[in-house]
């Protein structure tokens, strides 16, 4: 199988998961097991002819069930993805014609409904992948577009409306309720609101799409956890404002293995060689400030291994990454920068790394170790891409960064294999 076509797969597969698990969920806790009053509500006001909402609200459930597992095992995904865009559609405008509130709540279940539209029209057109075409055809180039606009779109408007336009006593309760602010909380909810439009800016005009499909998974991830720890309630919000979190995470991933795409800001700058040279910059810091890291990290770790060989390897490493702190200093300034002061920034996050992992063990150490190296080497690899071709010195220092890397990553698989736990058979 090429690749083109795995990719479509996996992306069909990360989207089937969180569509299919969101709809699970809506349909088992807040609609079967549990209707909350909230969408009882709703659905007396908003259908009104049907009588008692309880049974329709069950069956609605029971529906909604029906089409994640559906969608988990791959049946009719096109389908049952095409019947949930119509569903999401109209109970959106349902919702926010009986209850035009709801528009500026500040979990933001409506608004969350656009991401999960984009999330059901990408299955519309990859169905399962397999004959979504490659790489060049236009249903898989209109997959980062489409979800960089649901996205994008979503972003801007839970960050503009409940938090600028219209804040609400809930967003400030929800807040109150963490612990974690100190500062006054309205202003907080600007500075939040703030930070989210400009994230949904920076996705719907395609710039830096998987550095900001990481830092979605963040946000998602912690506003998930904490609001959900501190205030459960909304684990049954009739509109799913917690719930609906699983397709953009979704949606998130499926991004940042993507990129944005053909249509994006990306692809018009990147045939800027301002532009290149100052990726190419951002790359060359960035590798400097994780040697920073690693070099304290490596000492920490080193000291506090009994066994000699493990503590020779990462002494050695210690003392390459020392080296390569100022090769990269160099190659900054030969490109026209300076290097940024974050030497006890990153000192102190190397610190912090190492005594976590010797804290976990020896195998931790090594693989978090393992995992900075082939970090590394991928930074090397992408700053040697974006290199203009007369550009020999600096060419040849970056293999060489490389190759070194490489034999790091080939000495810590080494000593991983040395150091797994033998599994004793018995006769």
């Amino acid at each position: 199988m090429d690749t083109s076509h795995s990719d479509a797969e996996q992306a069909s597969l990360l989207l089937r998961v969180g569509l299919g698990a969101v709809l699970i969920y809506e349909g088992l806790v807040p609609r079967l097991l549990a209707p909350s009053p909230p969408l009882l509500d709703l659905v007396s006001r908003w259908l009104p002819w049907f009588g008692e909402p309880t049974a329709l609200v069950r069956a609605g459930g029971v529906f909604e069930i029906l089409l994640g597992l559906l969608l988990l095992l791959g049946w009719m995904v096109r389908s049952v993805a095409a019947v949930q865009c119509l569903l999401l559609a109209s109970f959106a405008l349902g919702s926010a014609a009986v209850m035009p509130q709801a528009l500026v709540h500040p979990i933001g279940g409506l608004p969350k409904h656009v991401a999960l539209l984009a999330v059901g029209l990408c299955l519309v057109l990859l169905g399962r992948g397999r004959d979504a075409g490659g790489e060049s055809s236009w249903r898989f180039r209109m997959l980062p577009l489409t979800l960089r606009l649901g996205l994008g779109v979503t972003w801007i408007y839970g960050g503009i409306l409940p938090k600028w336009l219209f804040p609400t006593v809930e967003g400030v309760e929800i807040v109150a309720r963490t612990g974690l602010v100190s500062l006054q909380v309205p202003m907080f909810l600007k500075l939040l609101g703030a930070t989210e439009a400009a994230l949904g800016l920076t996705i719907l005009t395609g710039l830096w799409v998987r550095g900001m499909a990481v830092l979605q998974v963040g946000l998602l991830t912690a506003f998930t956890a904490i609001i959900g720890y501190t205030s459960p309630d909304y684990l049954m919000d009739p509109l799913g404002g917690l719930a609906n979190n699983l397709g953009l995470l979704a949606a998130a991933l499926v991004l940042y293995r993507t990129g944005s795409g053909p249509f994006a800001l990306d692809a018009t700058l990147a045939r800027n060689p301002v532009w290149q040279r100052w990726k190419l910059l951002t790359a060359l810091q960035w590798r400097r400030g994780m040697a920073v890291l690693a070099v304290k990290m490596f000492w920490v770790q080193a000291q506090a291994m009994v066994d000699a060989t493990t503590r020779g390897l990462l002494e050695k490493l210690g003392q390459d990454e020392t080296r390569l702190v100022e090769d990269f200093a160099s190659l900054i300034r030969r490109q026209g920068g300076r290097p940024l002061p974050v030497g006890p920034l990153c000192a102190g996050a190397g610190w912090l790394l190492g005594c976590i992992t010797v804290i976990l063990g020896r195998r931790a150490s090594l693989l978090f170790a393992l995992w900075v190296e082939e970090h590394g080497a991928r930074v090397c690899q992408w700053s040697l891409k974006l290199l203009p071709s007369e550009a020999g010195i600096t060419t040849r220092a970056l293999l060489a960064v490389q190759t070194q890397e490489e034999e790091h990553i080939r000495l810590l698989r080494d000593q991983l294999r040395a150091t797994r736990p033998r599994v004793s058979r018995k006769r």
